[in-house]
C-alpha cells in the first residue's frame, strides 16, 4: 500500500483528443472529485442517482478542496441510516488536508453544522450496495484524487497569497468559485445559505 500523503507531480497541461487543458483547474478538479465521491458511494449505480446526491458530492468537494488552501469552519453529519452520505462524507474526510471526524448521538445539536443527506431514492440504491464504507475504491484511487486536490489548490493558493487576501474560510470559498465557476457558484451559496441558517 502506498502513502497516500507521498507528493505524486501532476502535469501543467494534458492532451485528450487532440485538445490541451489544465488538469489543475480548480472546475475540472472540483467535477472530478465530485463524480468521484458518487462512485465511492453508488459504485456501477453511480448514473442513477438523483440530484440531491450530486449536491451533496458537490458540498463536499467543494469544501475538502478548500481546505488544501486554508482551514474551512464547516461541519458536516450525516445518520447511520443513510449509507451513500455516509459513504461520500468518509471518502471527503480522507480528501481533506486535515478533518476531524465525529460521532454523535442524539440529541444532535442544532447549530454549527449541515446534516446532509441523499433522499430516499439514493438511499434505496446504497441499499443495494455491500455495506462497507468504501466498498470499490483502492487506496490508489483515494491518493490519486487528493494529489490532484492538493496540486490544484496549491496554485490557487499561491495566487491567492500573491493577492494579499484576507484569509478567512468564506474568502477562500469564493476565490475557488471565482475561478470555478457554475455550478460551484451555486454549491457555495446553498452552503453559506445552510450554514447560517445553522448557525
Amino acid at each position: 500500500m502506498r502513502d497516500i500523503d507521498n507528493v505524486v507531480a501532476v502535469p501543467d497541461a494534458i492532451t485528450v483528443l487532440g485538445e490541451r487543458f489544465d488538469p489543475n483547474e480548480p472546475g475540472y478538479v472540483l467535477q472530478a472529485t465530485t463524480g468521484y465521491l458518487i462512485e465511492t458511494a453508488y459504485g456501477l449505480h453511480r448514473l442513477t442517482v438523483t440530484r440531491d446526491a450530486e449536491h451533496t458530492a458537490r458540498c463536499l468537494a467543494l469544501c475538502a478542496y478548500a481546505t488544501h488552501i486554508r482551514p474551512v469552519s464547516i461541519a458536516f453529519s450525516a445518520a447511520n441510516s443513510d449509507l451513500p452520505a455516509l459513504r461520500m462524507l468518509l471518502a471527503a474526510l480522507l480528501l481533506c488536508a486535515d478533518a476531524r471526524a465525529t460521532l454523535t448521538t442524539g440529541p444532535f445539536p442544532m447549530t454549527g453544522h449541515i446534516i446532509i443527506r441523499t433522499g430516499k431514492v439514493d438511499t434505496a440504491i446504497g441499499d443495494l450496495l455491500e455495506r462497507g464504507l468504501l466498498p470499490t475504491r483502492a487506496r490508489g484511487d483515494l491518493h490519486a484524487m487528493k494529489q490532484r486536490m492538493s496540486a490544484s489548490a496549491a496554485l490557487l493558493g499561491r495566487a491567492y497569497d500573491g493577492a494579499g487576501r484576507h484569509h478567512g474560510s468564506n474568502d477562500v470559498l469564493a476565490l475557488i468559485v471565482e475561478q470555478a465557476g457554475e455550478p460551484w457558484r451555486a454549491t457555495a451559496a446553498a452552503l453559506a445559505g445552510e450554514w447560517k441558517v445553522a448557525a
